[in-house]
C-alpha cells in the first residue's frame, strides 16, 4: 500500500516461500523504486517481500493513492514511474541470464560482474562491492 523510493543506500528485496526457502527477488541501490504492484494492479498483493538494508539507507516513501493522484496530476511523476519500473524489468532479465548458466562457477562470476556494475567502488586496487552479502 507504500510506494519507496531508495534515495541513498542498498537494499535486497526477498521472499520466503512455504518450504521456508528464501529467495533473493532483487538488490536495489539508489534511486530504485519498490512497493508499486498494488499501485498498477488497484488491490493489494498477495505477493509479500522482505526488504533488508545492505547499507545506511535514506529513503522516500508514500502512500499508493498519493503517487496516483500526483501521476494523475502531472505526467513527468508517471514518466519517472515508468523509467523506474523499466530498470527493474532490466534487472530481472539480468538476474534471469545469470542464472541460466549452467555450471556454478559461471553463474557466479556473471553475478560478481553485476554487483560490480550495480555496486561496485573503483580504486586503484580494483572494485570493491561493499555489501555482505551469503
Amino acid at each position: 500500500e507504500r510506494v519507496y523510493l531508495i534515495r541513498r543506500g542498498a537494499v535486497r528485496l526477498s521472499r520466503v516461500y512455504e518450504s521456508g526457502e528464501e529467495i533473493t527477488a532483487a538488490l536495489l541501490r539508489e534511486n530504485s523504486l519498490f512497493g508499486v504492484l498494488s499501485l498498477l494492479t488497484g488491490h493489494r498483493s498477495d505477493r509479500f517481500y522482505h526488504s533488508i538494508a545492505f547499507t545506511r539507507v535514506e529513503m522516500i516513501t508514500a502512500p499508493a493513492n498519493s503517487v496516483l493522484r500526483a501521476i494523475e496530476e502531472d505526467a513527468s511523476v508517471g514518466l519517472l514511474l515508468l523509467q523506474g519500473l523499466s530498470s527493474r524489468i532490466l534487472q530481472t532479465e539480468t538476474m534471469i541470464e545469470t542464472l541460466t548458466y549452467r555450471d556454478m562457477s559461471s553463474r557466479l562470476v556473471s553475478f560478481l560482474m553485476v554487483l560490480c556494475r550495480d555496486f561496485g567502488v573503483a580504486s586503484e586496487k580494483g572494485i570493491t562491492i561493499d555489501l555482505r552479502l551469503s
